[in-house]
């Protein structure tokens, strides 16, 4: 199970941190009617978390990808054991 969440757990942690610090803000928002920072800021903690899912996303093909390769290596290796005990 960790190993399919591996590549996933940077997203869910940044969104969390992002999840927090919006609700903080817009709490202090609503209790001063003050903006505690730029109106940039939602925007980025909101996106944030894209560039880690983008990478998580990345990282599950390489994943697969490898796993498939290993077992093509599996096979060809007990190949060349059947041929090699055979000749």
């Amino acid at each position: 199970m960790r190993e399919k969440f591996g590549p996933w757990l940077p997203v869910i942690f940044c969104a969390s941190l992002s999840l927090i610090t919006i609700v903080a803000n817009l709490a202090a928002y609503s209790m001063t009617g003050v903006s505690s920072t730029g109106s940039g800021d939602m925007t980025f903690y909101c996106f944030m978390p894209m560039c880690f899912f983008f990478v998580g996303a990345y990282l599950s093909q390489l994943k697969k990808a490898n796993q498939e390769l290993r077992h093509r290596i599996d096979e060809l290796a007990a190949k060349a054991d059947v041929a090699g005990t055979a000749a």
